[in-house]
């Protein structure tokens, strides 16, 4: 096969010769590794449930899966509170509504920047919000290793209260600004998400 003299005197002949050497590269030389692999998922009789139900399976083994929505969106994420009755929780309250709105805004396509030169628009995407918080462009098949979570920015920063989202993605948490308007905080968080170095790569 590979490194070995195989005359090719027709077209059926190199036919022949590259069909065994695509073989060999896809199978041959992962052979051993995917034998190991299915003894390994023999153990406990795994391998015969992944045989019998590949579509449960399915999303373990290969990525791609259905698009984020909304709604995924805002149960993934678990929120922080303040004490019930105080001022910064009727802020977060308002923030959370906002959340939940944008969200649905970025789902529909209608979370849309008109860049400065007005030529381009930029529409933003949930696996873009992802991105933003967690670094991942997909939930992950078993899920992240700790539950993505939602905190609000109260703490000025150099004197104004920050208006840009901020994300820690080691620790999967996305905090959010705090707007008195649904337009300031849609406009602010679209635009902290597109500046982002992240930005692009969902």
């Amino acid at each position: 096969m590979l490194g070995a003299l195989a005359p090719v005197m027709s077209l059926e002949d190199r036919d022949i010769l590259l069909q065994s050497a695509i073989k060999y590269y896809v199978n041959g030389r992962l052979e051993a590794v995917i034998n190991q692999l299915k003894e390994g998922l023999e153990t406990l009789d795994v391998l015969n449930s992944i045989k019998n139900n590949p579509d449960t399976f399915k999303p373990m083994f290969v990525g791609g899966g259905k698009p984020l929505t909304a709604s995924e969106m805002m149960s993934m994420f678990r929120v922080s509170y303040s004490e019930v009755g105080s001022n910064r929780r009727a802020a977060e309250e308002m923030a959370i509504s906002h959340w939940r709105d944008w969200l649905i805004d970025v789902e529909l396509g209608d979370a849309v920047i008109i860049t400065e030169d007005g030529e381009e628009n930029i529409t933003l995407s949930l696996e873009n919000v992802l991105v933003f918080a967690s670094g991942a462009s997909t939930v992950p098949p078993f899920g992240f290793p700790c539950r993505p979570s939602l905190e609000f920015l109260h703490a000025p920063l150099n004197g104004s209260m920050p208006v840009f989202p901020q994300a820690n993605s080691c620790g999967i948490v996305l905090y959010l600004p705090l707007h008195n308007t649904y337009e300031e905080f849609s406009k602010w968080m679209a635009e902290g998400i597109i500046q982002s170095p992240t930005f692009g790569f969902a």
